[in-house]
């Protein structure tokens, strides 16, 4: 598939699919003058070879692409949005011509610590055209939930392959790990609690293979693990303890259907979704405990769409809104229910803070700013001049 438009003297960029975000970025560099070719992933190798583009781009950093980009000195532009993206810690990163953006700016600070150049932090963004395009249609009444949360719940690494075989020695220092993720940080920092003897009794009494990169320790890799059964726990008895008190509907795949009375089924990231959070009163998003300062697309989401979003904590949400103006943040899961009581009954007030979100990032927070901000950084970088870590932590 080929957007393309008049000018063909425009650079010529390869953009390689993705479920939620490459679409969102194909669309903003059209309109800034690209000739864009979006292509299945799997075509990726040969087609970089044959077309010789001009740029190439992906959602997430992937080592071959990188490696046959290096090969041909092609600028590759990888935009990681998830947590943990295990790609990343490849020594392939650190290709010259690999550039490397980041949402969370701790991940891309710790990757320049170990000496990776070309690494960059860049928040994701919403595509306020898209979302407009489908919030035009009729509305659903049976959309105007009082609270709604929209996430799938899947089953862990850990809670699959590694717990089951556990001893009861072993499961009990696993256990004392993920819970002492109940109390928030503003870094993660589990790998350096993690002895070289509960890596090789894991090793030993599950069979799993843990390893870890070139630029991620064993025990940075066993973290990630527990801390993403962490998150699958807290999202869990969140909802427990939420349905006791509040009207909450959830949103996501199957697995929900065992943890929560109020399931109502998957929503779909670009029809049903944008409404979602249109029609709810109050959107919460729960931001694993895992991500240090970045925010998931979700944040984005629900403020593109009107919506009032209530969130717990992380840095990033201080440096790109104004807490209390543009959404609110609560501290645990008390604080949450006090809350969303107190905004359910303000309806004058929770409608101008998600006006007020939507207005900033309207001005702000677009796929358009992020790629001009994203083809700035490297065009500096390949006119020899300085660039930054991050514009938003100078």
């Amino acid at each position: 598939m080929d957007d393309t438009p008049n000018n063909t003297n425009a650079a010529r960029i390869m953009v390689f699919e993705h479920p939620v975000v490459a679409q969102d970025c194909v669309d903003a560099l059209v309109n800034l003058g690209f000739l864009v070719s979006y292509l299945p992933i799997n075509e990726n190798v040969m087609r970089i070879m044959t077309d010789r583009p001009d740029y190439v781009f992906t959602i997430n950093f992937n080592q071959y692409v990188s490696e046959a980009c290096e090969l041909l000195k092609i600028p590759y532009l990888a935009w990681v949005i998830d947590t943990p993206c295990y790609s990343v810690y490849d020594k392939a990163i650190n290709n010259s011509c690999s550039f490397t953006f980041m949402y969370d700016v701790v991940v891309a600070q710790r990757l320049r610590d170990q000496g990776v150049k070309q690494v960059y932090h860049l928040p994701v963004a919403a595509n306020l055209v898209r979302i407009n395009q489908v919030l035009q249609h009729e509305d659903d009444a049976s959309l105007a939930n009082d609270i709604a949360l929209v996430g799938n719940l899947t089953k862990t690494e850990y809670h699959s392959f590694i717990m089951p075989k556990l001893t009861a020695a072993t499961l009990v220092s696993c256990n004392s790990l993920i819970e002492s993720l109940n109390t928030p940080s503003d870094t993660f920092e589990l790998a350096e609690q993690i002895s070289e003897e509960l890596i090789a009794s894991i090793r030993q009494e599950s069979g799993y293979h843990l390893a870890g990169d070139h630029h991620l320790t064993t025990a940075e890799k066993l973290a990630y693990l527990l801390g993403r059964e962490h998150s699958w726990r807290e999202r869990i008895e969140l909802i427990h303890t939420l349905e006791q008190r509040l009207p909450i509907r959830v949103y996501g795949n199957n697995e929900w259907q065992a943890f929560a009375k109020g399931y109502a089924g998957y929503a779909d990231h670009y029809s049903l979704m944008p409404k979602i959070f249109k029609h709810a009163k109050i959107n919460i998003n729960l931001a694993r405990s895992f991500v240090e300062y970045g925010l998931p697309l979700r944040v984005f989401d629900v403020i593109s769409c009107g919506g009032f979003l209530l969130t717990n904590e992380k840095q990033d949400l201080h440096q790109l809104f104004s807490i209390g103006k543009d959404l609110v943040i609560f501290r645990d899961t008390q604080d949450l229910m006090e809350i969303c009581e107190y905004y359910l009954e303000h309806d004058t007030e929770r409608q101008a803070i998600a006006a007020h979100g939507l207005a900033t990032l309207m001005e702000n927070h677009t796929y358009h700013h992020r790629m001009i901000d994203m083809f700035t950084t490297v065009q500096n970088h390949l006119r020899g001049q300085p660039t930054t870590l991050s514009r938003w932590y100078i």
